[in-house]
């Protein structure tokens, strides 16, 4: 039997449970958290076989999730840039200044997260 394709909110989803990392495996488990929310909570296996309103509910579930996890890996990042920097010996105002000249203003925290990664490919060019 040919596998289903996900519609658009179903792909949505998917991507809110990867974001969130409820697609990995539970240490001591067979399962993901993903899956236990789904069995528990609406007594199916998999995504393509729920309602377009428990779709949205379970969109609206993970949605904290998903934002929380890309908060926490925005300050991971900032953090291996600062740490970067300084183990080179330089400082936060070097990173400020190259950072206006890099055109990205002088706030890590401003900018977005592919902003982020561009800063720090371009602190481990300048900072070997």
């Amino acid at each position: 039997m040919p596998k289903q394709e996900f519609n658009n909110q179903q792909k949505y989803l998917w991507s809110l449970v990867r974001q969130a990392a409820w697609d990995r495996i539970v240490p001591g488990t067979t399962h993901s958290r993903f899956a236990a929310y789904l069995l528990k909570t609406f007594s199916v296996t998999h995504a393509n076989v729920l309602t377009p309103n428990q779709l949205r509910q379970a969109i609206a579930t993970l949605k904290p999730y998903a934002s929380k996890a890309a908060h926490e890996a925005k300050k991971k990042l900032r953090a291996s840039i600062m740490s970067h920097v300084t183990r080179h010996g330089q400082d936060i105002d070097w990173l400020h200044q190259n950072m206006i000249s890099w055109g990205f203003g002088d706030s890590l925290r401003a900018c977005s997260h592919a902003q982020t990664l561009q800063i720090y490919s371009l602190v481990k060019k300048a900072l070997p």
